[in-house]
């Protein structure tokens, strides 16, 4: 037999359909929002996973004080840990048009490969292709013309080199500037033209066997730099493990997924007060009828369920459109962003079960959790009760007693108070969470000016320098200091790494 109760839902949505339509617009585009942003997360987490591979990342790179020959280039690649070496030269060059510094390199075919966004590679020795981000930060585009180092060069293409997903110009950089610095790719002609007066001797390498984590990639990195440094000088090296212009990119999205999903359930949490509230004091206003139905053999539990369907409904119609909405619509804000802080590589969206986990199922489960406590203990109540409206578990069978100096009205008032403090309870709770959700927003753009202001404070000298290897320096004033990091191995925190730094005693920069 059919449960009759059935035919009450239409009704109840209709008769409060003001407040579901709010509740369901409101849903729908939090829920939009960050299905999209986890979507597109996601999409270029593996567009950048993927890219190790496609592109051929390299396991690191050095920097000679001079080019080596083919005899050193051997000795090198033959060392304890078997590598491939290729030439990476560049040159840094000033620009004209814009007030920036932009790094060449030939065409790379074999290593560090390039993904053409838009346009073509230069084939011509008066063209360039630069960097996508770059170009957008200066307003670029293709077919202008853009003066690099004395020389006019037609630009030809938007790039996004794979080394340089988070534009770094030096490793020890506490920040990336697209603004100020950008990579390029010029013909193997023009490249040589600009002479060698500017010219690093730089190359990367690649591992015959890759490293399984890390620690053994630091371990291999080590020998590999003892081994290179005993053939030539060395003036840079940077393993791939520790270049920010590779990682920061991967490390930076994958932590935001964290976040949003935060911000998410926080909000959800509110919601399903929300409706256990109003599901509350519909129960309240219909206590005549539930005492009724319970009393014609209904049971407490499908009543539960019956109270509980309207809200579910809502939300389970929410995340449906939601979610069709993050996929087509929202997705696009979300890769706006990403691809207007760094130079990342074409991406295919793709289905994210993680996506559809966070902003469907666990808000699901937030609001069935809440919504059931809230009506098991509402429904709890023998029928009596319910018909008589009495909605109280506990009746006290005296006021709470106050001192009788205290005047009448002031007594009331108290007594109002004490009677209503589960009310309150839940005010204050729903004004916590609003507050919370307040400041999440609010606070990020002061949260980092206030880091930016704390660096700049906190520099102990004007410049600082981490040097790979040893190296002389005609400075005068300069004092020398040791620096490493070290990564906390406590399995129950979150693994930080944290840089130590060794000074003179009586250092005349640190007090």
């Amino acid at each position: 037999m059919k449960n009759p109760l059935i035919k009450r839902l239409p009704r109840e949505l209709k008769g409060e359909i003001g407040k579901y339509i709010v509740l369901f617009l409101f849903i729908t585009m939090m829920i939009g929002i960050v299905s999209g942003f986890l979507v597109a997360a996601g999409s270029m987490s593996v567009a950048y996973d993927e890219s190790f591979e496609k592109y051929n990342i390299e396991s690191g790179n050095f920097e000679l004080l001079q080019k080596a020959d083919d005899d050193a280039i051997k000795k090198i690649e033959d060392g304890e840990e078997k590598i491939k070496v290729y030439e990476n030269f560049y040159l840094d060059k000033e620009t004209k048009e814009v007030d920036s510094t932009i790094r060449l390199f030939k065409n790379r075919k074999d290593i560090d490969k390039i993904c053409i966004m838009d346009g073509e590679l230069p084939s011509a020795d008066d063209e360039i292709a630069i960097d996508r981000m770059y170009a957008d930060n200066n307003k670029l585009k293709v077919g202008d013309s853009l003066t690099v180092g004395g020389k006019k060069l037609k630009i030809t293409g938007l790039v996004a080199l794979s080394d340089y997903s988070a534009l770094y110009s030096n490793p020890s950089d506490m920040m990336f500037d697209a603004l100020k610095f950008g990579v390029a790719i010029v013909t193997d002609t023009l490249f040589d033209d600009y002479g060698e007066a500017d010219l690093h001797y730089s190359y990367s390498w690649k591992y015959d066997k890759t490293p399984a984590d890390d620690e053994e990639a630091q371990d291999m990195a080590e020998k590999v730099m003892k081994h290179i440094n005993g053939i030539s000088m060395l003036t840079q090296f940077i393993p791939e493990y520790s270049n920010q212009a590779i990682h920061f990119t991967g490390d930076d999205i994958k932590g935001d997924n964290t976040m949003i999903a935060v911000f998410l359930y926080l909000v959800m949490v509110i919601i399903a007060f929300v409706f256990a509230i109003t599901t509350g004091n519909t129960i309240a206003k219909e206590a005549n009828v539930i005492g009724t139905l319970r009393a014609s053999g209904y049971t407490k539990g499908e009543l539960v369920r019956h109270y509980l369907a309207t809200p579910m409904i809502v939300v389970l119609v929410s995340a449906i459109v939601g979610n069709i909405l993050g996929y087509t619509c929202f997705k696009d804000f979300a890769v706006k962003a990403y691809y207007g802080s760094y130079s990342l590589p074409t991406y295919k969206t793709i289905w994210n079960a993680d996506a559809f986990i966070k902003t469907t199922v666990v808000p699901l489960i937030i609001l069935f959790v809440i919504n059931l406590v809230m009506l098991v203990n509402k429904l709890s109540l023998s029928p009596l009760k319910f018909l008589r409206r009495d909605l109280k578990k506990r009746q006290k069978k005296k006021a709470f007693k106050l001192n009788t100096r205290i005047g009448i009205l002031k007594r009331f008032r108290l007594r109002v108070i004490f009677q209503n403090i589960p009310n309150y309870i839940t005010v204050f709770v729903g004004i916590l969470f609003a507050n919370v959700i307040i400041f999440f927003g609010l606070g990020m753009e002061p949260m980092l000016l206030h880091y930016q202001d704390i660096i700049e404070d906190n520099m102990i000298s004007k410049y600082q320098y981490v040097l790979k290897m040893p190296a002389e320096t005609k400075t005068e004033g300069v004092e020398k200091y040791c620096s490493g990091s070290l990564k906390t191995v406590d399995d129950k925190l979150k693994e930080e790494t944290a840089t130590i730094y060794g000074v003179k005693e009586n250092s005349k920069f640190v007090h």
